[in-house]
């Protein structure tokens, strides 16, 4: 019989790629353009990733955007997008310098948490996309099962939890001596090593099927109950009759909510998909095969999984019209100190303060009332007929259900 051992391998010596080699300072090259345009392609992605995320964050917890988004989505939303602000922060940028010089310079310590950093940011980016896809899957399925269980605190709980147990998987690979090493050809950076190819193959398994799997099943499913077109209210917790012509309303409401959550859940996890799919591949190819990826395509797939932290926020800018509209009122009236801008469908009734407008009440558009104009009515009249003629309030504008964000993203 011929035992089959694993090979066990070694991590390669860090002072091999520092920039100090043997305490003398190694002898720098002038960059070449392939340099240069991989530090360029560093910088704009550690910049975009920072700039979108922060926005992310500062909208979706402002006042003038808390009457379309619930709770638990809100925290989910923020847990993602500062997941995606400390990569940006604590993990792209320091690729900028090993990309112009191809040395390490920052330490063997930083070298330790780069690596630690990477691995456990990046699991747990997959990890909130996986508990938002069950919140909104529950949301839609089964809306009074998600109302009597879904709270402020299991929220937060879930994901501290979450990245705790990241934190301490990826602290006991990396922290033993051996554990990192300088990717000088894909990250640029430190990354996790792994000293059997079986564990680095079920480290890729398990960051990207499990992830994808919920995706498709709990959006493919959001999308089965879209085509439903339901005659009721789905995402309420408590029993509601709606009387008279406002069913007509409730309803509409309701299928044009379930389309545009459909939308932006799938685009956000087509996003991951497309972006993660050529890393997975040739870090399993590669391990399964024992060679090494050409320089260019192993840079090229890396780069692209970590611009996954960008797309995201770009996605629900793209696809959500009230983030984009209070985007750029907070980029007008806090960053560039101007008035708010007038859109198409602002007119004479249009409040500056943020808060509920006088011809558009709890966040409804009043499209079939009368309009009113500067040159045809003025502010007194126009708002004693717009509270005149204001339907009574439906359940998710006085805070009695309602499934989250008006994309449900």
């Amino acid at each position: 019989m011929i035992e089959h051992k694993q090979t066990i391998l070694l991590a390669p010596a860090l002072s091999n790629s520092s920039c100090w080699r043997g305490g003398i300072t190694a002898s720098w090259t002038g960059p070449g353009p392939g340099e240069l345009v991989r530090a360029t392609l560093i910088l704009a992605l550690s910049l975009g990733i920072l700039c979108a995320n922060l926005l992310v964050i500062c909208v979706i917890n402002s006042r003038r955007y808390s009457k379309y988004i619930h709770a638990q989505p809100r925290y989910l939303l923020t847990s993602l997008a500062s997941n995606d602000l400390a990569i940006g922060l604590l993990v792209t940028p320091f690729g900028f310098l090993p990309a112009v010089y191809g040395c390490w310079p920052y330490g063997e310590v930083v070298c330790q948490i780069q690596a630690l950093l990477r691995g456990a940011l990046t699991q747990q980016s997959a990890v909130i996309l996986v508990c938002m896809a069950i919140d909104r899957y529950v949301c839609m399925l089964h809306p009074h099962r998600y109302h009597r269980h879904s709270s402020k605190k299991g929220c937060v709980a879930v994901m501290s939890t979450t990245w705790i147990a990241s934190v301490a998987v990826f602290g006991a690979l990396v922290l033993p001596r051996g554990g990192y090493y300088f990717n000088g050809s894909g990250l640029l950076a430190c990354d996790p090593f792994f000293a059997r190819a079986s564990l680095r193959i079920l480290a890729c398994c398990c960051f990207y099927f499990p992830t994808t799997m919920v995706l498709m099943y709990c959006y493919g499913s959001a999308f089965h109950v879209n085509k439903l077109r339901l005659k009721r209210v789905v995402c309420v917790n408590t029993p509601e009759v709606v009387s008279g012509g406002h069913i007509e309303r409730l309803v509409a409401h309701e299928r044009r909510l379930s389309t545009s959550a459909s939308r932006t859940m799938a685009a956000m996890s087509l996003g991951f998909i497309v972006m993660v799919t050529p890393w997975t591949i040739q870090e399993v190819v590669a391990a399964c095969t024992g060679s090494k990826p050409p320089p260019f395509l192993d840079f090229l797939a890396t780069w692209l999984a970590l611009s996954n932290s960008f797309w995201n926020p770009f996605l629900y800018w793209l696809l959500n019209n009230h983030f984009r509209r209070i985007s750029r009122e907070l980029l007008y009236t806090k960053i560039l100190c101007r008035p708010k801008p007038l859109g198409p469908k602002q007119h004479c009734c249009a409040t500056s303060t943020g808060g509920l407008d006088v011809c558009s009440i709890g966040g409804l558009d009043l499209s079939g009332m009368e309009r009113c104009s500067m040159d045809r009515c003025s502010m007194g009249r126009c708002s004693s007929l717009s509270l005149a003629n204001t339907p009574p309030p439906l359940p998710w504008e006085t805070g009695h259900g309602g499934c989250g964000d008006s994309t449900l993203t």
